[in-house]
C-alpha cells in the first residue's frame, strides 16, 4: 500500500508539473513575449534585384552596417563593408490585437532619375493578429507600404472601410510572403513592399529572404529566387531610441528623415512620419502611432477589436477629447453651429470633422465625443467607441484643440481653441474650458510621455 502510495504520488506531481508547464492545460497556452511574437510572423520576402544599379543596393541590412550611425555616408560605404541581412521589427498591443511592424532597410535607392534617387530607404508592412488566447494569436490582415501608399491584404471577407483589399497572402507556414520591389521603378522609386503573387522575379534575378535568426550575406543574387538567405530580426528601438540625434552628420536629418545628402536629402522616413494622402481620416504617423485608429478605419470586418493599448512605446503624445458645447451661432443663416474639433500636433492636423461632428449643435447643450459617430462624415464606421489620438511629434510640441463650425459653402468658422506644449511626462487637462474666442467649451487631456 505503501508503494502505491508512492507511486500515485509521483503520477500526481507529474500531472501537476505538466500542467504548471502548459503542457497539461492546453488551453492556457503561454503569452508569448515580443521577440516570439515576432520571429513567428516573421515574412518570407521575395526581393527583387536589379544589377543596372548594383544588387547591393537592394539587398536588406541595418541601418549602421558600415559600424557607426551616421546617415549620409551610407550612399558611399555600400561597397565597403558586408551587408548583412537584417530586418526590423516593432510589437503594439491592445486588449484584443497585435499590430507587428517589419521595416527593410536599404543603403540606396537608386533609379534611373535624380527624382528616383536618395541616400537610405525604409520601407515596411504590419501583420494584424487577432489575439484567440493561444500563444501567437491567428493572422487576420496585413497592410503593406510602397512609397508613402498603404496597401491591404487579406484571406478573410473583409469589407471597405476608407480604403479595399487588395488581394489575398501567401504563406509559408505562418510566414506571409512579401515581395519587395528592386531600385530602378520609375516613376514610383525601388524597394515598396507587397504582398507576393507567386510569379517569377521580374528580369530573372531575385532572392529569398526567410526568417532563420541568422543574418547571413548574400553571395549570390542570380536566378529566379533560388536563392535564399537567412535574415536577423533587430528591434525597432535601434532607431526609437536615437529619434532626436538630428543634424548634419547624424542618424536623422529632421524630425522622422534620415540624415543623407546624396541626390534628395533626407529622403528616408520612418514609420512615425508615414502618411497615405488618400487613404480617409488617418494622418502622418498612424501607423506606428495610432495603428488600431489606422486599421479601424481602413477596413471593417475584424471582429472584435479594441483601441485601448497594453503595449505600445512608441507615440509621444496621447490626446483625448471627452466633450464639446457649443456656446455661439456661427451658421451663416443665423442657424446653431456645426461644431467638430481639429487637433493640431506640432501644426498638423490629426483629427477633422469626418471623425467626429454635431449638426445644428443647440447652445448651452453639451455632447459626447467619440469618433464616427453623430454626424461624422466618416460616421459608424469603428469597432468600438474611443476618443483618443496617439502621435508622434517632438518633445514640447503645441497641441491645440480647435473648434470649428463646419460650413461647407461659405469655409469653416473658427470658435476658438486652447493650447498646450507639455513636457515629457506632464499631463494637461481642460475641464469644460472655454476656447480662446469663448465661443465653445471643451473638456479634453493631454498626456505628452517622450
Amino acid at each position: 500500500m505503501k508503494q502505491l502510495r508512492k507511486w500515485l504520488g509521483l503520477v500526481l506531481a507529474s500531472v501537476i508539473s505538466l500542467s504548471m508547464a502548459g503542457l497539461g492545460n492546453p488551453g492556457h497556452a503561454h503569452a508569448a513575449s515580443e521577440r516570439e511574437l515576432a520571429a513567428y510572423w516573421a515574412p518570407e520576402f521575395y526581393q527583387d534585384v536589379n544589377d543596372t544599379y548594383g544588387y547591393r543596393a537592394d539587398y536588406v541590412t541595418n541601418f549602421n552596417y558600415d559600424g557607426d550611425w551616421v546617415g549620409n555616408n551610407n550612399w558611399e560605404n555600400i561597397d565597403r563593408f558586408p551587408l548583412k541581412s537584417y530586418i526590423y521589427y516593432s510589437v503594439v498591443e491592445t486588449e484584443s490585437h497585435y499590430f507587428i511592424g517589419y521595416y527593410d532597410y536599404h543603403a540606396r535607392d537608386d533609379g534611373p532619375l535624380s527624382l528616383d534617387k536618395h541616400e537610405n530607404d525604409l520601407e515596411g508592412l504590419m501583420v494584424v493578429v487577432r489575439k484567440d488566447g493561444s500563444a501567437y494569436g491567428s493572422f487576420q490582415l496585413m497592410e503593406t507600404v510602397a512609397h508613402n501608399q498603404m496597401y491591404q491584404y487579406s484571406n478573410l471577407p473583409l469589407t471597405n472601410g476608407s480604403d479595399n483589399l487588395d488581394g489575398g497572402v501567401l504563406f509559408n507556414g505562418s510566414h506571409a510572403k512579401v515581395f519587395i520591389q528592386s531600385n530602378g521603378q520609375s516613376p514610383i522609386g525601388g524597394h515598396g513592399n507587397h504582398a507576393y503573387d507567386g510569379t517569377g522575379a521580374p528580369g530573372g534575378d531575385g532572392i529569398v529572404y526567410y526568417y532563420g535568426a541568422r543574418a547571413d550575406v548574400v553571395t549570390d543574387a542570380s536566378g529566379s529566387y533560388t536563392k535564399r538567405y537567412s535574415y536577423d530580426l533587430l528591434s525597432f528601438d535601434d532607431f526609437w531610441n536615437r529619434r532626436y540625434d538630428i543634424g548634419d552628420g547624424r542618424t536623422f536629418g529632421s524630425w522622422g528623415k534620415l540624415d543623407g545628402d546624396n541626390y534628395q536629402p533626407d529622403s528616408a522616413a520612418m514609420p512615425w512620419v508615414w502618411d497615405d494622402l488618400d487613404d480617409g481620416p488617418t494622418f502622418a504617423g498612424d501607423f506606428l502611432s495610432d495603428p488600431a485608429h489606422m486599421v479601424d478605419t481602413h477596413l471593417n470586418g475584424l471582429g472584435n477589436f479594441s483601441h485601448v493599448y497594453v503595449r505600445h512605446p512608441y507615440y509621444s503624445h496621447r490626446i483625448q477629447v471627452q466633450k464639446m458645447t457649443s456656446l455661439a451661432n456661427r451658421d451663416p443663416f443665423g442657424g446653431s453651429s456645426d461644431i467638430y474639433v481639429k487637433i493640431r500636433a506640432n501644426g498638423s492636423g490629426v483629427s477633422d470633422d469626418r471623425l467626429w461632428k454635431k449638426n445644428d449643435a443647440p447652445i448651452g447643450q453639451s455632447f459626447s465625443v467619440a469618433w464616427g459617430t453623430l454626424d461624422a462624415t466618416f460616421a459608424n464606421q469603428y469597432s468600438s467607441a474611443y476618443n483618443d489620438r496617439y502621435v508622434n511629434v517632438p518633445a514640447g510640441s503645441a497641441i491645440s484643440i480647435e473648434i470649428n463650425d463646419s460650413d461647407g459653402t461659405s469655409g469653416d468658422d473658427a470658435m476658438g481653441s486652447l493650447t498646450a506644449s507639455p513636457q515629457p511626462g506632464q499631463v494637461v487637462t481642460w475641464s469644460d474650458a472655454l476656447t480662446s474666442s469663448g465661443e465653445a467649451r471643451v473638456t479634453a487631456t493631454i498626456w505628452a510621455v517622450n
